[in-house]
């Protein structure tokens, strides 16, 4: 197997890589809006290659050569962002965050290097989010059959055979061996989340490069609470048990759960030991950095405490949709994850084009009158934070006026630091 070629998010690519690309006569094309990306969602755009918003590694030809981007703002802290991504509420946890990222599990893992061992803590985080709301739910119960050896009382039925070889033989008189039913939160699919649990724990507890960060005695603390909730569940279940179980219909908020129990559980084949030690391979997996994005964004409006935002809201056509929408004070905001707004003179003509049109869109403002130009606003990383909070001033008179395009502004959203790579 070749080395593999590293690359940085939404760069040209070297020539050098793409003559070696070019041998395989793979077909590059951009990806479609919240699909999975194949290659990473490298693309040819005239006689160049392109890395999109994407970082990850894949392969390009199966066990021969294989893709890894990093971001290309090297320095941010992912885990603070994805900590910010699960506080957003189920419905938009569910619809978007959970096409954020991918993982593909059944291709075969790939080296990689500190700058993207991330995988693995941010797995670990999204099912303790998952597992919070669970919690505060409450935990399924069903109806399990026991067999057990009780003392001096029947109960259910005597299992006869069992009884003879458990207490007649061995002359326990006061045991009686019986099968019965029991209403109990002890079920195989909170057993997979228990085991998970505990995979989650170790995980965290071992990884050396994430304990440097600020959010890991957070993240201790809520495992903690997590394991005294599941405390008087059992972690054993077997693997084909695992790879069987499913949510119940009745229970969709499980579905999710599962899934990614599951999926933490074959990042380390089933092996609790394996989880001890911090991997530097990978399966293929990609994260969209400009979805992420968006919804840091999202968690800092609300933090600011400026209310009644409409987080991807669709417009009158389907596939037109607004990343946020302040309708008490007739705004669209749309979150661009490209430092390049922090020069003064820069502009993407196609991001004018698309607030433009969504500002017009009446579904989405549909107070406007026909000669009132709305106020559009772009959200761009930046060194610092210029959002203030609405008790210090109206979003409406925020941000920093676009030259040549009216009743447009753009407003820096600082994003979160780290001095260590996970």
């Amino acid at each position: 197997m070749q080395t593999p070629i590293k690359l940085i998010e939404h760069q040209q690519i070297d020539s050098k890589y793409v003559e070696e690309i070019k041998k395989y006569n793979l077909a590059f094309q951009q990806t479609d809006y919240l699909k999975e990306p194949k290659y990473l969602g490298i693309y040819e755009y005239g006689a160049n290659h392109y890395a999109s918003y994407y970082i990850g590694a894949s392969w390009l030809v199966k066990n021969e050569l294989a893709v890894i981007v990093t971001p290309k703002l090297k320095n941010t802290d992912f885990v603070t962002m994805f900590l910010a991504a699960l506080e957003v509420d189920a419905k938009n946890e569910s619809d978007y965050f959970a096409q954020c990222y991918g993982i593909q599990f059944d291709e075969p893992i790939i080296e990689t290097d500190e700058q993207l061992n991330q995988l693995t803590p941010l797995l670990v985080l999204h099912f303790i989010s998952l597992l919070e709301r669970l919690v505060k739910r409450g935990l399924k119960k069903d109806y399990i059959i026991r067999d057990e050896n009780l003392k001096t009382k029947v109960k259910g039925r005597l299992l006869f055979s069992r009884h003879l070889q458990k207490n007649v033989f061995q002359q326990r008189s006061d045991r009686v061996y019986c099968q019965f039913q029991e209403y109990t939160d002890d079920i195989p699919e909170n057993r997979l989340l228990k085991k998970a649990l505990l995979f989650a724990d170790k995980i965290i507890n071992n990884y050396e490069s994430l304990k440097s960060q600020s959010s890991y005695f957070e993240i201790q603390s809520r495992l903690s609470k997590l394991k005294n909730t599941l405390g008087g569940i059992s972690d054993e279940i077997e693997v084909y048990q695992v790879q069987k179980l499913s949510a119940n219909k009745l229970f969709k908020e499980y579905k999710e759960a599962i899934r990614v129990a599951k999926m933490l559980l074959r990042r380390y084949d089933y092996s609790i030991s394996e989880a001890s030690q911090e991997q530097h391979t990978t399966p293929p997996f990609w994260i969209d950095m400009s979805r992420l994005y968006e919804m840091w964004v999202f968690c800092n409006l609300q933090k600011k405490g400026i209310n009644e935002v409409l987080f991807q809201e669709k417009g009158f056509y389907g596939r037109q949709i607004a990343d946020f929408v302040i309708r008490e004070e007739n705004l669209i905001l749309d979150a661009k994850y490209k430092p390049d707004y922090q020069n003064n003179s820069f502009v993407d003509i196609n991001d004018i084009r698309e607030i433009s049109g969504n500002a017009r869109d009446e579904s989405l403002l549909p107070d406007i009158s026909e000669d009132y130009s709305p106020r559009c606003i772009i959200l761009y990383p930046g060194d610092k934070c210029e959002l203030l909070s609405e008790s210090e001033k109206l979003f409406s008179e925020q941000g920093t006026k676009i030259p040549h395009y009216r009743n447009f502004y753009k407003i820096s959203i600082k994003l979160p630091l780290r001095e260590l790579f996970l």
